[in-house]
């Protein structure tokens, strides 16, 4: 009977939890996360014409930077600044209220947006 030499089981297993660790994180670290297969959300088209872009869904990576106004059932409209190599100034997004999440200053977030007439709505959302 042949024994496993415990060098085997020594690098084996960490080895192991590596691979595992890095075919977790690197998909999460690149592009846009669950959004990643929808194309990035343009701020100078939307500026520029958002009759457009009206109907279709975007991604936006922002970082809250105000909440301008809170209904109750109706949801909340928020301040937010794109991530982006260019700085481009704040836009509105609204957030419907069946979100559970809070918002608070500085909070980043990967968002799913649909242009519905002139306004952006988050259709979901998750914290980067």
């Amino acid at each position: 009977m042949s024994k496993i030499n415990p060098l085997f089981f020594a690098l084996g297993i960490p080895v192991v939890v590596i691979v595992i660790l890095v075919a977790i994180v690197v998909p999460r670290m690149g592009g846009g996360g669950r959004f990643a297969d929808l194309t990035p959300f343009s701020v100078e088209t939307y500026r520029r014409d958002w009759a457009t872009l009206q109907g279709n869904s975007y991604r936006l990576e922002c970082q809250v930077e105000q909440q301008l106004a809170f209904v109750e059932g109706r949801g909340r409209v928020l301040a937010v600044k794109p991530i982006s190599k260019d700085p481009v100034g704040r836009i509105p997004v609204f957030i419907p209220a069946g979100s559970a999440d809070s918002f608070e200053v500085g909070q980043r977030f990967k968002c799913k947006l649909r242009v519905t007439r002139d306004l952006l709505v988050v259709e979901a959302l998750e914290r980067f």
